[in-house]
């Protein structure tokens, strides 16, 4: 690791006080000017399920609201679920738990801290968001069912075409990304086709239909149809790869896609006042491609620093120390995945971990052109290739972290 790059991370760091949301700002203040100037502050995570890095992402969203000015807050889940919680948060009707249970996908709003967060969420009237497509990824059901009731009152002529759809992703829908795959794959091409066909028949439908119904309903479902034609095309592009046996990637992910279209979406919704604060993981929120040997792909961070330029900021979190949580095998659990905790090593030379220490934050720009930057961030109990001083803005450390109780709920 370069010299000059641990002198410039000992030289910027600025010592955070505490993780705690609820204390005051002091320490956040110096980074104020910046937030201010932007409109979208993205805060990553090495892992999900990690209690840590609930209680941080907190606490930099009320710092971020309260003295940044930052309107609302999107995730990395589900965005025809998060319908559900937006409305819980504006003070609409329904129990915290089952609404976090519902409403936030791939199962994180079963995490106490992230529960914490919706409650203050709802105490301080901050809207809320999914940005990805339906289903954790594995179901277009969620979307669908929403669009289905939008139909029967605008054109009930038009609910065959729905419920036709609705049929047939049932035969593959799954909870589980790799239960839903396999059955995909077994499905005859046909009926592969038959969905995606039907999906532009949705579209056509909704442009057709476009200026006669609200506006704002037909705008809402309108996004969550394209959310699931994103996914299909997922889908599409990994059973194609395994059937005909190819390792080559796609230059875009369509999830990633989905969640930038989705924080447009929004910052066009909200006007131009709007300044929206992301939740999600490091590797999706960083401002340069995804790499791995052999191919490059865009994530939403690409697709958003393209579009906004300085006025996105990309904060990535790690921790040097603890127990982070992993994904195992496990024939028991669901799409035979499991999450578990995994105990940190010593951060690895080249990463940028092995430069970093004490609960801190360090400006990563600065550094840019300058020093020689690592080459890899922690991903969970790994390390993912990553030139991290050009796919980040800023980078938080968290000495030890723990994994949240209900991680294996």
């Amino acid at each position: 690791m370069s010299t000059a790059l641990a002198g410039y991370t000992a030289d910027h760091a600025l010592p955070l006080a505490t993780l705690d949301p609820d204390t005051p700002f002091d320490d956040l203040e110096p980074l104020a000017a910046r937030f201010r100037a932007a409109r979208v502050v993205a805060i990553g995570e090495s892992a999900h399920f990690v209690r840590e890095y609930y209680w941080l992402r907190h606490r930099l969203l009320r710092f971020l609201v309260e003295r940044c000015g930052f309107t609302a807050f999107a995730m990395e889940s589900g965005f025809s679920e998060g319908l559900e919680v937006d409305s819980w948060v504006r003070g609409g009707p329904g129990d915290l738990d089952t609404v976090a249970d519902r409403g936030i996908t791939y199962r994180m709003g079963r995490c106490p801290e992230m529960r914490a967060h919706l409650s203050w969420m709802r105490s301080a009237s901050v809207p809320f968001a999914g940005l990805d497509v339906p289903g954790s990824a594995a179901s277009p059901l969620p979307a669908l069912r929403n669009i289905r009731r939008y139909v029967d009152g605008a054109d009930p002529g038009a609910v065959p075409l729905v419920d036709e759809l609705i049929n047939r992703v049932e035969k593959y829908a799954s909870e589980s990304t790799l239960t839903a795959l396999a059955a995909y794959t077994q499905l005859d091409r046909a009926d592969r086709d038959a969905v995606t066909a039907g999906l532009a028949d949705l579209a056509v439908w909704f442009d057709a239909t476009q200026g006669t119904a609200a506006r704002d309903a037909h705008d809402v479902v309108r996004h969550e149809l394209r959310l699931a034609c994103l996914l299909d095309h997922g889908l599409r592009s990994q059973a194609a790869q395994i059937l005909a046996g190819s390792t080559a990637h796609p230059p875009v992910s369509a999830r990633d896609r989905g969640m930038a279209e989705s924080v447009f979406w929004l910052l066009d919704r909200f006007g131009p006042d709007a300044k929206i604060v992301i939740g999600a993981a490091n590797n999706h929120i960083q401002r340069a491609p995804f790499t791995m040997p052999g191919f490059e792909l865009s994530v939403a961070g690409t697709h958003l620093a393209y579009r906004l330029g300085d006025a996105y900021v990309a904060v990535a979190v790690t921790s040097t120390g603890g127990t982070t949580t992993t994904r195992r095998a496990n024939p028991v659990a669901p799409g035979g995945v499991e999450i578990a905790g995994a105990e940190l090593g010593p951060p690895a030379d080249g990463s940028i971990e092995a430069v970093l220490s004490g609960l801190s934050v360090v400006d990563l720009r600065g550094a840019r052109g300058r020093v020689a930057g690592p080459d890899s961030i922690r991903v969970m109990d790994i390390y993912q290739p990553t030139p991290v001083l050009d796919a980040f803005d800023l980078v938080v450390n968290i000495p030890r972290v723990s994994p949240s109780a209900q991680v294996t709920g």
